[in-house]
């Protein structure tokens, strides 16, 4: 019998990671927190994220820190269902869920599992992430 919940099973290394920056938070546990997040998209994972609808339009939901908001990104259904679930949500590769939360005008980037490990990753190490895949990505085509 298929389980919905283990198309998030190979998220459980991001959540780690997570738990790992947020127990000892440097340098090191946060580039191995983005290391994993290149290796999930590679590995072409998706994460759940909470969306809202205006106007017949559906959108990232975000969440304010009171000065900045972030986009919530959550690496399974126990990770979002530890708090009242919004109206949407949606399964989105987590490539998709990197690239909008950098280029987002409204959102200064990412907040992974809000109820629990709760990392902000900024834009600029969104831009390494990006850069990395980049740099894999060209080395992988010559």
């Amino acid at each position: 019998m298929y389980d919905f919940r283990d198309e998030y099973k190979m998220n459980f290394f991001l959540k780690q990671h997570a738990k790992a920056f947020v127990e000892n938070p440097n340098a090191g546990t946060m580039t191995n927190l983005l290391a994993e997040f290149v290796i999930r998209i590679e590995d072409e994972c998706e994460a759940l994220v909470p969306m809202v609808m205006e106007e017949n339009r559906i959108h990232y939901d975000t969440i304010s820190d009171g000065q900045n908001e972030w986009i919530p990104m959550y690496t399974d259904w126990d990770e979002l269902t530890k708090e009242q679930p919004t109206e949407y949500t949606m399964s989105v590769p987590i490539r998709t869920i990197v690239k909008d939360a950098f280029e987002s005008k409204r959102a200064e980037g990412i907040i992974l599992n809000l109820h629990s490990e709760e990392v902000f990753i900024g834009k600029a190490e969104l831009d390494w992430v990006l850069d990395v895949l980049m740099q894999r990505e060209a080395k992988n085509a010559s």
